[in-house]
């Protein structure tokens, strides 16, 4: 009878060990990927497309275009500090579908009236324009 030498019990722990580390690589390289692509796919751009100054040059009723790959795109006017041509951040007025992208602006002493093609209107208190940071 032929006897076999008993195979080395190392090859087969290594194995295992780079198994284990290929399943690991392979899950935080999806998990990368798919982050990446959530990502991009779900974040909204914005662009300001208009800027209109208060009379002072203080503040602005900026068009901005939110830009959504996953959606159709919406226009908001921001109201607020003027800063380096656009509003970094102010009162947020969504414009409502169907309505012109590009209102007619006025500032009163207490209100800011923003007038739209169809015939709408936002009017908008000062004090909600005011940047008191």
């Amino acid at each position: 009878m032929t006897e076999y030498a008993p195979a080395a019990t190392g090859s087969n722990t290594r194995t295992s060990s780079r198994l284990l580390l290929g399943l690991i690589a392979g899950l935080l390289g999806g998990v990368l990927v798919t982050s990446v692509a959530a990502i991009g796919l779900f974040m909204h751009r914005i662009e300001t497309v208009r800027a209109d100054p208060a009379p002072d040059g203080t503040y602005a009723a900026a068009v901005v275009r939110v830009h959504s790959p996953m959606d159709v795109d919406s226009y908001e006017v921001w109201l607020g500090r003027f800063s380096g041509g656009e509003v970094p951040r102010g009162h947020v007025v969504p414009i409502p579908l169907g309505w012109g992208t590009e209102p007619r602006v006025d500032w009163t002493p207490d209100t800011v009236v923003l007038h739209f093609e169809p015939g709408g209107e936002i009017r908008v208190p000062m004090t909600m324009v005011l940047d008191t940071r």
